[in-house]
């Protein structure tokens, strides 16, 4: 009786540590506008629980090409290197926007708002005035791949091309995940049109050297492998292409 009891606790022990960790970057497979699986389904709601500048924070650029924005609206703890990676691609050369969570823990289930209910009024500002828009995601899975999606279908081949030209893995998105839904905050545009990367957990991992993607590794550049490098350049190569 005893063993089976330890054998039971073990169980329950390892699906709650893979939910914690792999599994917690695993979006709702229903369909995109689907908030169930979030603490929030509105920016409003989620302030009336957390705090700017002790939970959460707001970075952003207003440099640049004026018609572009890159943004991270899961980025710091939610989705780790989101914002790291649209802050490179960025720079001084395009306008920026992110989200970051800053809770010791569990920032994806606590401060995820799905991309249809994002509705911060910067983000929403911000996006407004873009002609075009590049959105960085993290999807869960170690099997390093970006998925591609949006409706900006011509921005979308260009972006795959210059990503696999330099030896990534890219594939469409799945339905849930595709970023086609009219009110995602991608396609806020003034075009109506972007493009969204959904960057897997071990293709991030890839990005930091021995695959440590916490804050204390993130918020030192020295960390930043030759893929993150080789990944943000590829990614604004296919933005000055498409805007030539």
């Amino acid at each position: 009786m005893k063993i089976k009891l330890i054998l039971a606790i073990g169980v329950v022990l390892a699906a709650l540590l893979w939910f914690l960790n792999d599994g917690k970057e695993e979006k709702s497979k229903t369909t995109e506008d689907d908030c169930s699986g979030d603490r929030f389904c509105s920016f409003e709601e989620l302030t009336e629980v957390y705090e700017e500048g002790e939970d959460w924070v707001i970075a952003t650029s207003t440099e640049g090409n004026q018609q572009w924005l890159v943004s991270a609206i899961h980025g710091g703890g939610i989705e780790e290197t989101t914002s790291s990676l649209a802050e490179a691609i960025a720079r001084k050369s395009y306008p920026y926007y992110a989200f970051k969570g800053r809770l010791a823990s569990d920032n994806f289930r606590n401060l995820h708002i799905t991309s249809t209910n994002f509705n911060e009024p910067q983000a929403l500002e911000m996006v407004a005035k873009a002609d075009h828009h590049i959105s960085i995601h993290g999807a869960g899975g170690d099997e390093r791949k970006t998925l591609i999606g949006g409706r900006d279908k011509e921005l979308m081949k260009v972006v795959e091309r210059h990503l696999e030209e330099k030896g990534f893995a890219v594939e469409q998105a799945p339905e849930h995940l595709d970023g086609d839904h009219p009110d995602n905050y991608v396609n806020k545009t003034k075009t109506e049109k972007g493009v969204q990367l959904e960057i897997t957990r071990g293709q991030r991992k890839a990005f930091y050297k021995n695959g440590d993607i916490s804050y204390s590794s993130r918020k030192d550049a020295s960390n930043e492998t030759e893929d993150f490098k080789t990944y943000v350049k590829a990614i604004k190569r296919a933005m000055e292409e498409y805007k030539e």
